[in-house]
């Protein structure tokens, strides 16, 4: 926002940005590819142009950025996203000669009046693949301006990229002026150049234009994929993740290796639940294979941080033309953003079911009757439907688990709701002295979380007595217990079905919190 003040002065005020807020449980990861980006970074966005700033528009060859619209789209406000891409991806780029030098400094006709500290510099792209390749970054110099300096200009034309201007730059700034950039870096090459090397010689105006070039993308492998999952791991605000373009990066076996390894991370922490595709393409009987195989081969209490929704969608491609208007791809994008939506209408203890899917055409298959009622059956896949006159629907709320305190989305939400909320009353009792103080603070603080919860619906039963219990006494914390640590234990009796989930907060000097699902 500007406002005027004195004649000719103006006051410009950034308002400040948005802080991650661990207590959030609409908040989303996504690990996958994008056109650019940082490679293994997270990068947070609040809107769709956020993204494409961050990543770049779609280029047709990756599933995220079409999750990621789905998310949006759909009511999603805020998400994590961690590009994934092998390390043999390299960068365009480009060498720019400001001018030939001598060992006494500059060579003649060389822009010597300018004020360079460098004559090369290395004209990079900011994230490696393809995407820049052909882009043209046009400089300018002028030895005399409006304010009597030596300016510089610099151009950069991305293809499929807005261009970025950058204009009366002092040429002894420039790599720095630019590195605001979204799309380029300028590198030095070579020592600085001595100060006494500016002189009054050289053209009064030079340009240059630089063509980039050498830029590779390179497919993911599953040591990427790890990378990415460790990274999400160590975000606090996530509470819900998904890996679109997982199906057709990695081979069979890599992508269940890949599920198993984002379920052990998300599943100790307790407060984030993974939205998981199954194999592109696959039927109904594929689909049950690959839960089975989960199954099979991984521990029944992880799969209850997980949810699978069968089949995937048809949505409209702005890259198809007239011969492919749509295209299919995951549902886990678009259905994270009704989630996220339903969360702030309802709040994480509400099912997320029988709710319509915006920005979504059709299914990628029509399963016949026989088919739903299977997999319904089998309990742990969530299947998309298309009602008449009501569009795509969401149906089911289970997880991936068989077991029943694991069972229904609504109750892993509610438990990674309390969690959140239990972290911010506990963390900063981990330093205090353990006696009847410190368990009483402690009772406190988690009690009034539980009574918000009973408040907004959350917990069964009509009074606070019998929708949960605190126990932090001697009973749970005996004389001959370790004095660095304190527990807590906590049950709760969510709204429906009427089923305790048992709690054990661990508060040690020496290992910090810990949340434990008893």
């Amino acid at each position: 926002m500007t406002v005027p003040s004195l004649p000719g002065v103006t006051l410009s005020v950034e308002p400040p940005p948005a802080l991650p807020d661990p207590l959030r449980t609409d908040v989303a990861a996504f690990l996958g590819r994008t056109t650019r980006g940082p490679v293994g970074v997270p990068v947070r966005v609040e809107s769709l142009n956020e993204v494409l700033l961050a990543c770049g528009a779609p280029d047709g060859t990756a599933e995220m950025p079409y999750a990621l619209r789905g998310f949006f789209a759909n009511g999603g406000r805020t998400a994590w996203v961690i590009r994934v891409a092998g390390p043999e991806a390299v960068a365009a780029a480009a060498e720019w000669t400001v001018g030939e030098t001598t060992a006494a400094g500059w060579a003649p006709g060389a822009p010597a009046r300018g004020g360079f500290r460098h004559a090369a510099y290395r004209v990079v792209a900011t994230s490696p693949g393809d995407w820049a390749t052909n882009t043209r970054v046009s400089i300018r110099f002028r030895a005399s301006s409006l304010a009597g300096r030596p300016v510089v200009s610099v151009r950069v034309t991305a293809p499929g990229e807005p261009a970025e201007t950058f204009g009366e730059l002092p040429p002894a700034e420039i790599a720095e002026r630019v590195a605001v950039s979204r799309l380029i870096r300028l590198e030095p090459l070579g020592d600085p150049l001595p100060n006494g090397a500016t002189a009054a010689t050289g053209p009064l105006s030079a340009s240059w234009e630089v063509v980039l070039d050498g830029g590779e993308n390179a497919p993911p492998r599953a040591l990427d994929y790890a990378a990415a999952i460790e990274a999400q791991a160590n975000l606090p605000e996530p509470a819900l993740v998904a890996m679109p373009d997982l199906g057709g990066d990695l081979t069979e076996a890599e992508r269940d290796e890949a599920v198993l390894a984002l379920l052990g991370a998300v599943a100790p922490l307790h407060d984030r639940l993974a939205v998981l595709d199954p194999p592109p393409g696959a039927s109904a009987e594929e689909t049950l294979d690959w839960v089975r195989r989960l199954l099979d081969t991984g521990d029944p209490e992880l799969l209850g941080a997980a949810v699978a929704y069968h089949p995937g969608v048809l949505v409209p491609d702005p890259l198809g033309g007239v011969s492919r208007p749509l295209r299919a791809v995951p549902a886990s994008g678009h259905v994270l953003g009704l989630i996220a939506r339903l969360d702030g209408e309802r709040g994480a203890h509400h099912t997320p079911a029988n709710a319509v899917l915006l920005d979504a055409v059709d299914l990628r298959s029509q399963l016949p009757e026989p088919q739903q009622v299977r997999l319904f059956a089998e309990g742990s896949i969530n299947l998309l439907r298309c009602a008449p006159g009501r569009g795509l629907l969401v149906w089911g709320g289970r997880t991936l688990s068989d077991r029943p305190g694991s069972r229904y989305i609504a109750h892993r939400r509610l438990l990674h709701l309390l969690v959140r909320a239990i972290r911010r009353v506990a963390d900063p009792l981990v330093f205090d002295v353990n006696g009847p103080e410190l368990r009483l603070a402690l009772v406190r603080g988690v009690t009034s979380v539980l009574l918000a919860a009973f408040r907004a619906g959350a917990l069964a039963g009509s009074r606070a007595e019998q929708a949960f219990r605190v126990k932090c006494d001697g009973s749970n914390n005996p004389d001959d217990q370790d004095p660095g640590l304190v527990t807590c234990d906590i049950e709760v009796a969510p709204a429906s079905p009427m089923e305790f989930i048992r709690l054990r907060l661990v508060l040690g000097q020496d290992r910090g919190l810990e949340v434990l699902e008893a």
